[in-house]
């Protein structure tokens, strides 16, 4: 699945991502709002999901190597967030659902996070 069905599953609007990127094979995703956890992982993901809605969670992404950034619950980017995610390369994307059903939606169409867990 590339980055663009991915939106299209979780409903979700795309704030900064390029055809190119958007078109990103993506495999693994993890979910979660403590950035910590994502900085001790041992592999990396492809996708975060995340109710933060703060620039440190490109800053996250950026540091692991994670392709795009999902922000849940219905939180609309704030500008310098997407500001962020241009200069970063990070596609950054937001949808109405919330943490739990967006990562259910993506897991019922194959999407898992690792054993890393």
């Amino acid at each position: 699945m590339n980055l663009e069905e991915l939106a299209d599953i979780l409903e979700a609007t795309i704030h900064h991502g390029d055809d190119e990127a958007v078109n990103d094979e993506v495999s693994c995703i993890v979910a979660s709002d403590m950035m910590s956890d994502i900085l001790a992982r041992d592999d990396t993901p492809d996708v975060l999901l995340t109710g933060l809605n703060t620039v440190q969670i490109i800053h996250t992404a950026s540091i692991s190597g994670i392709k795009a950034v999902v922000v849940v619950r219905g939180k609309e980017p704030l500008q310098g967030l997407v500001a962020r995610a241009e200069e970063e390369n990070i596609v950054l994307m937001s949808t109405k659902l919330g943490l739990f059903e967006a990562s259910g939606r993506l897991y019922a169409k194959g999407l898992y996070s690792s054993a890393a867990e």
